[in-house]
């Protein structure tokens, strides 16, 4: 016990020092695990181990015996942003390029028709850093890191299954920046953090409608997070305080919304099976999210899986729409508004291209792999109190390796 302990303490730091964490699906990762995000990021049909809490509780009820998986993900995006027009809008790049999320899931069974299990891993995060940006820019930092750990329960029969899940989440916000050029003030020079922690849960179903077909949703509902003074210090940089000229303060809720799942898995043969998967993320009534005018989003992804005797080969796609609407153009808070999500928080990708695979080093270890691609989305919003429109650009690329162990 003292030595898993030690482990999740271990994974929880590295998690949490991350300097952030680029997602596909707004600030929310795309999947975790190697096999699930081979396959687009699909899972909540499909069992793949114990790693499948993460996309529906109730998939641990197809569970033999007991495993345990971990991993790393490697992300490296390619951000880059004009900045403030007034100052000649001098594009720059973001120095944060890279970032490593670790994960760990483990899952029993009991018995014939419960199973239990507990995961732990980096969910979302996103963040710049442009402190090394021309003065014709703006220094600027943002930085987002939530840690989720969840504990598992699954009941299962001969043809469906139940689970629930109790959800821990810390989080960490840092933005600082000068914009002292522009007349802004210099905020969080020390670049301190704020940290957050609540409770919420998740709750799935899955149907066997056949021997070849599962039918499957799952439920995940809103935690609710406050990083201090982080977002009211910004926008009050920019002049946005109670009883001032410009506008009314940004509030320092960030909750992290709720999602909606459901999944198809088909298995066409012994060796090939095809996975398809539909999430709503919440945003637009997620307290923070919905204040910075961002609307709910729509997630497709499939996946095609073809497995031998000792290996597997995967490749999905994943569709979600850019969650953050623009606000209009000329009143001065929200010029703030479109400022803050284009420059600090671009989670604007919307297409993303998977692969992966997996080897049987022996009947009890494997070894898996993924890549996702993400190519280039170019995003203007309109800040005509800033002297006209702000341009981010934004690709990524992310590479995971994950080890799984049976007993």
């Amino acid at each position: 016990m003292k030595l898993k302990q030690i482990v999740v303490s271990l994974l929880s730091a590295g998690v949490l020092a991350s300097p952030l964490a680029y997602a596909t699906n707004g600030d929310e990762m795309m999947a975790v695990g190697s096999q699930s995000t081979a396959l687009g990021g699909t899972g909540v049909a499909n069992y793949m181990g114990a790693e499948s809490t993460w996309a529906n509780p109730a998939m641990l009820g197809k569970s033999q015996g007991s495993e345990v998986t971990g991993g790393v993900v490697l992300f490296t995006p390619k951000v880059s942003n004009t900045g403030v027009p007034a100052l000649s809008g001098v594009t720059a790049d973001s120095n944060a390029s890279t970032s490593y999320i670790p994960d760990v899931s483990y899952a029993s069974r009991i018995d014939d028709s419960l199973t239990y299990g507990v995961a732990v891993a980096g969910i979302a995060g996103m963040g710049v850093d442009y402190q090394g940006a021309p003065a014709t820019h703006i220094y600027a930092k943002s930085a987002l890191s939530i840690l989720r750990v969840v504990p598992t329960i699954a009941y299962n029969t001969q043809d469906y299954g139940v689970g629930f899940s109790p959800v821990l989440q810390s989080g960490s916000l840092r933005l600082s920046y000068n914009a002292s050029g522009m007349g802004a003030g210099n905020v969080n020079s020390a670049g301190n953090s704020d940290s957050s922690s609540g409770f919420g849960f998740s709750l799935g179903g899955y149907y066997n409608a056949s021997s070849a077909l599962t039918l499957a949703g799952s439920y995940q509902s809103e935690i609710a997070a406050k990083y201090g003074t982080q977002i009211s210090a910004a926008g009050a940089g920019f002049g946005l305080v109670t009883g001032g000229t410009k506008g009314a303060p940004f509030g320092d809720d960030l909750n992290q919304p709720a999602e909606i799942k459901a999944g198809v898995a088909y298995k066409v043969s012994d060796s090939f099976t095809l996975t398809a998967d539909y999430k709503l993320i919440q945003w637009g009534s997620a307290a923070g999210y919905k204040d910075f005018n961002w609307k709910d989003q729509n997630i497709a992804a499939i996946g095609a899986k073809y497995s031998a005797k000792s290996y597997w080969l995967g490749l999905g796609y994943n569709n979600a729409n850019d969650p953050i609407s623009e606000k209009t153009p000329g009143v001065y808070r929200d010029d703030c508004i479109n400022f803050f999500n284009n420059m600090f928080f671009p989670a604007v990708v919307t297409n993303s291209y998977t692969f992966g695979g997996g080897y049987d080093i022996s009947k009890e270890f494997a070894v898996e792999a993924s890549a996702v691609i993400t190519p280039e989305v170019t995003k203007t919003v309109g800040v005509t109190n800033f002297g006209g429109s702000n341009t981010t650009k934004h690709s990524q690329q992310s590479y995971s390796v994950s080890l799984r162990y049976k007993f």
